[in-house]
């Protein structure tokens, strides 16, 4: 179905705090998928990173970007965008494809995020390398997630009802390392995410 290739470059000397990321896009799809294999992603990262100081992290920053912008969902787009709200984090830098062409140093890692399935069931995600360095999982699930945002206004409006329901999911029912969390906290953020917006949608009405 698609291929994404995210890579992690060397930090500028000039800007030695902002992590440099690329994400290149092979073949299709659909902006509506892309909220579930980011959703998955980020759920299997959590498992993996287990009690690795960078899980709370990640969460801590995605959650605080969430509950501020949960408020704003229904606002003109442009002015959220003028406004840099769509920005997930400072310290991320994330480069065109022909920018990093340009980056001329040796990339830190390359991980190839291939996502497979038929258009009639829920895509799967595989990742290659599979074992990775805790930093890494950190910056891939941020860069996927800034890249969606980045070219989706869907995404953008929906991730931050994603990621309030993946708070509760890991607050009320499993923590985000357990084998559950990471099969069935995807589920419960769409599920939640569909009732918030037909709740939204019948309010408007």
């Amino acid at each position: 179905m698609a291929r994404f290739t995210i890579t992690l470059h060397q930090r500028a000397a000039d800007a030695p705090d902002a992590q440099r990321v690329s994400v290149r896009e092979e073949g299709e799809l659909p902006e509506y998928g892309q909220v579930w294999v980011w959703d998955m992603l980020y759920a299997q990262q959590l498992y993996a990173l287990a009690d690795s100081p960078l899980a709370g992290e990640l969460r801590e920053l995605l959650e605080l970007w969430a509950v501020n912008m949960s408020s704003k969902v229904f606002q003109p787009w442009d002015h959220i965008r003028l406004k840099g709200h769509l920005r997930l984090s400072d310290d991320l830098e994330l480069l065109r494809p022909e920018s990093a062409a340009a980056v001329e140093s040796e990339p830190v890692q390359e991980v190839v995020l291939e996502v497979e399935g038929t258009a009639e069931e829920l895509p799967r995600i595989r990742l290659s390398p599979d074992i990775l360095p805790a930093e890494t999982r950190f910056w891939l699930v941020l860069a996927l997630a800034q890249y969606f945002v980045s070219t989706n206004d869907l995404f953008a409006r929906e991730l931050p009802i994603h990621l309030l329901a993946f708070r509760k999911y890991h607050a009320d029912i499993n923590l985000p390392e357990t084998a559950e969390a990471a099969e069935e906290a995807p589920f419960y953020a769409i599920q939640k995410a569909m009732e918030y917006f037909q709740s939204a949608g019948s309010a408007q009405h």
